[in-house]
């Protein structure tokens, strides 16, 4: 049996707040207004679509896109604003 291919971005867009990708510990997020993040857990993060500014402590700030990947720390406050609206592929811990 073959599995069947998983539209990630399209999974993203069905469910703005955050989407579980099966059999994995990744989760696909569609962003399209600023927020933050306190990281409790690592975080590994990969642009799907779209641009993203990370601002980091101590004035430290990303420009991700597309293709783009960071892993991130525990204990970071993050805050992110999309260039229009952005995916995001991120694994936690």
């Amino acid at each position: 049996m073959v599995a069947q291919p998983l539209n990630l971005l399209g999974l993203a867009r069905g469910n703005p707040s955050g989407s579980s990708v099966p059999g994995t510990a990744l989760e696909v997020l569609y962003l399209s207004a600023a927020s933050r993040e306190e990281l409790s857990a690592p975080w590994w993060l990969l642009v799907l679509e779209g641009e993203l500014i990370l601002d980091l402590p101590h004035g430290d700030f990303r420009v991700l896109k597309t293709g783009d990947s960071l892993h991130l720390s525990a204990g970071l406050r993050l805050d992110w604003q999309p260039l229009e609206a952005a995916v995001v592929l991120r694994q936690r811990g």
